[in-house]
């Protein structure tokens, strides 16, 4: 191989490594959340108290906020509390909530996020929930 070959081999090579860092720092990074939630006890007697702590966040900076929802049986769910949230900081909620009626309760933790300029909050996502027995 001449010298003008060689030359030429090493710079497509160079060329190359180049184009490829470029293409793989064009990848947009997907966001990333930490999400955490605990219910305690999971058995209790009518009127008796459930303890709900959790918290959760996204690494995007957007208005955020963390709640806490529970719904009876297979109704509806509602929202029992929200963290203040804040930029790219969902918060964290501890509350308890009093057990009324009998059968099951379910738990479960909510991020909600609004984009930038906006104030409306969309559901961003929502944990898996955490079933408590009522006697």
């Amino acid at each position: 191989m001449g010298f003008l070959n060689r030359r030429a081999a090493r710079a497509a090579v160079v060329a190359a490594a180049g184009i490829a860092a470029l293409g793989l720092s064009a990848v947009t990074a997907s966001a990333k959340v930490s999400y955490d939630f605990k219910v305690s006890p999971h058995t209790v007697k009518v009127g008796g108290r459930v303890h709900v702590k959790g918290d959760a966040a996204n690494d995007s900076d957007v208005l955020q906020k963390f709640c806490v929802q529970q719904r009876q049986g297979k109704g509806a769910w509602r929202t029992v509390k929200c963290a203040h949230g804040g930029i790219g900081l969902g918060g964290a909620v501890d509350t308890w909530v009093q057990a009324k009626h009998r059968g099951t309760l379910q738990f479960r933790g909510a991020l909600y996020e609004a984009d930038f300029g906006s104030k409306k909050l969309r559901l961003q996502m929502v944990g898996p929930a955490e079933t408590v027995r009522v006697r």
